[in-house]
């Protein structure tokens, strides 16, 4: 009975049970042997009396397509069968036949339907399709998140009473009171007086600083002259973790916390780093104290020992893409100032962007870079080869840091990636209009761009050329077939082995997903750029549901997070991280996971191929 309960405790949902009720199950457990080849469950027979699960061997799921037998799935150890029968009391759907020697246990239907009344996850997971599984799954994994970030609200790390101050206060009384409560900050009652709603303002000792001392103004400045109003604020329900990327992105310290639409509680950044010693905070702040490039060269190194003890702390892949973004952009925008100060000021605005995975705010441990460079239509003649200069100096730079150079030369070292606005006007038009296949390529990843530096706006120039795209049915169709080139190898699943038993998780995992999420997104004329962003925005008015969006969302999570961890491994061993990953070595429950992912992601392509007719295109 032990080695049942330790096998059942490796598979979800009975990973999810109390210890007695795996213990109970293990009892209760029938074993049985079947030949290969031998029917197990036969479709429109009788009702299984057994939830069956595979100790060792496999099995196939088929079902009838006309007048052909087709196994559409095949299930390994520790997987579940039988069960849509069980619950329903009804002649199975599909048949199930062993597909070699076969173990399973069997745990009769009394007691199946006795943990599934008595165990709500038990429940939920026999009762959710493939989609919700995945949901399941992660949160799962939110639910074992260290509890210090991902489980801690702000309004539990309140400690003290607010301190306010009037607008028409000066800021000498500010610092004044500053300094008796031993506070780093006040809030500001603005009208209605006595209220602290969503218009508070905010003073710091940092504005004090900066917009006070630095700035010249005398002490009877007034409060309202210098503060920040409304102040940024999150509600009391808020995780730590949330307003650590706030603070994070938005450079701040202090974070008011609101309740109802009411101000009752500060926290600081202090107040959360209590609670994690090696924070993401911590890194926009090294690369503007760092003296030059030789301690900037370190940077990369930092960036990827925070993104693994986020990921051991279970953060989710979209928050640590965020926290990524916003520590490599430090980093541009530090390098790009001492080339500016170095070269001197440029001759008209440009604007500096990184494309692909950063520009999609999906960029996690050490990848290529992909970047472009933008500049005003009326430069004088010599603007190019100041621009040439600078971008050679960035590349190089950026590749000092450990950001090694574009193998296909997607770089504004590249002169066609680096022209005036116009010209990247006219590039963008020209994809659309003529959609040929290197314009499917160039459009897959530059309008993924995020403008992270430059007084140039070249969101207001190039968004509204992209917008074309809606309602384009001839460029959208052949974009979506070129999104459907790279399928999901399901055949490896069904023993048909892919070349040295890998399988490329950003090619034929990730990228799949960008990519159908991008032609949602471009049919809906949404502008997000991310990958679950630009799903969650699609789905009321492109060609997909909501639930076969959120089924894409969690493959998605759980695909980047599965190739992520595989990364901080190799990083861990000294080795260069690469997306190839051996099936055979992941755990069974890794395995079910990217399975369930794969079908997803090739139920919801075959869905776009229907829609977009793709087999027809010329």
């Amino acid at each position: 009975m032990e080695e049942i309960t330790s096998f059942l405790t490796g598979y979800p949902p009975f990973d999810q049970l109390p210890p007695q009720a795996v213990t109970r199950a293990a009892r209760g457990m029938q074993i049985e042997y079947f030949t290969a080849g031998q029917t197990i469950l036969e479709f429109g027979g009788a009702p299984a009396k057994f939830l069956y699960i595979v100790r060792k061997g496999g099995v196939d799921l088929l079902r009838e397509t006309g007048s052909e037998i087709e196994i559409f799935d095949t299930l390994g150890p520790g997987e579940a069968f039988g069960y849509p029968s069980l619950i329903r009391d009804q002649a199975p759907a599909v048949t199930v036949r062993a597909h070699t020697e076969t173990l399973a246990y069997m745990l009769p239907s009394e007691l199946f339907h006795r943990l599934r009344e008595e165990n709500p996850a038990f429940h939920r997971f026999f009762a959710a399709v493939a989609f919700d599984r995945l949901g399941f799954a992660l949160k799962v994994r939110q639910d074992r998140a260290d509890p210090a970030l991902f489980q801690t609200r702000l309004g539990d790390l309140v400690r003290r009473s607010l301190m306010v101050i009037s607008p028409d206060a000066t800021v000498r009384e500010a610092a004044q009171l500053m300094s008796k409560e031993g506070i780093s900050c006040l809030l500001v009652d603005l009208p209605p007086i006595g209220i602290l709603d969503h218009n508070t303002g905010i003073i710091t000792d940092r504005d004090l600083r900066n917009r006070v001392l630095a700035a010249g103004l005398p002490a009877d400045t007034l409060v309202r002259e210098v503060m920040t109003a409304p102040a940024l604020s999150l509600s009391t329900e808020s995780l730590a973790f949330e307003g650590l990327l706030l603070m994070l992105e938005r450079g701040i310290h202090h974070l008011p916390i609101s309740e109802q639409g009411v101000v009752v509680g500060m926290v600081t950044n202090t107040d959360i780093l209590r609670r994690q010693s090696r924070s993401p905070v911590f890194l926009p702040r090294q690369v503007d104290r760092a003296t030059g490039l030789d301690e900037l060269r370190n940077y990369t190194d930092q960036v990827a020992m925070t993104v693994s003890g986020l990921l051991d702390a279970g953060a989710r892949i979209a928050d640590i893409g965020r926290v990524v973004a916003v520590a490599h952009d430090a980093l541009h925008r530090r390098l790009l100032r001492d080339i500016e100060m170095e070269i001197g000021p440029p001759p008209v605005p440009y604007a500096w962007v990184v494309l692909g995975s950063e520009g999609r705010l999906e960029q996690t441990l050490r990848t290529d870079q992909d970047n472009a460079l933008i500049y005003a239509d009326d430069a004088p003649p010599e603007a190019a080869a100041y621009f040439r200069k600078l971008a050679h100096m960035m590349v190089e730079q950026l590749v000092a840091c450990g950001f090694p150079r574009c193998p296909g030369d997607v770089m504004a070292t590249n002169p066609q990636w680096c022209q005036p606005l116009a010209s990247w006007q006219a590039m963008f038009r020209r994809w659309i209009d003529v959609p040929e296949e290197e314009a499917l390529l160039r459009s897959s990843i530059f309008f993924d761009y995020r403008q992270l530096y430059g007084d140039l706006d070249a969101e207001a120039g190039l968004r509204p050329v992209i917008a074309r795209s809606q309602g384009n049915t001839i460029f959208l169709a052949r974009l979506a077939r070129a999104a459907l080139r790279a399928t999901p190898p399901l055949t490896f699943f069904r023993s048909v082995a892919l070349d040295d038993e890998r399988i490329d998780l950003k090619t034929r995992g990730t990228a799949m997903v960008v990519d159908l999420a991008r032609l949602f997104a471009l049919e809906a004329g949404r502008t997000e750029t991310g990958t679950l962003s630009r799903l969650q925005a699609s789905w009321p008015t492109a060609s997909v549901s909501q639930a076969a969006a959120e089924g894409l969302a969690d493959a998605f999570e759980l695909l980047s997070l599965l190739r992520l961890r595989h990364q901080q491994q190799q990083i861990a061993r000294g080795e260069e991280p690469t997306n190839l990953v051996v099936f055979p070595q992941l755990s069974p429950l890794e395995r079910r996971e990217l399975k369930e992912s794969l079908q997803i992601i090739a139920r919801i392509q075959r869905s776009v191929a229907m829609t977009y007719q793709t087999g027809r295109l010329g």
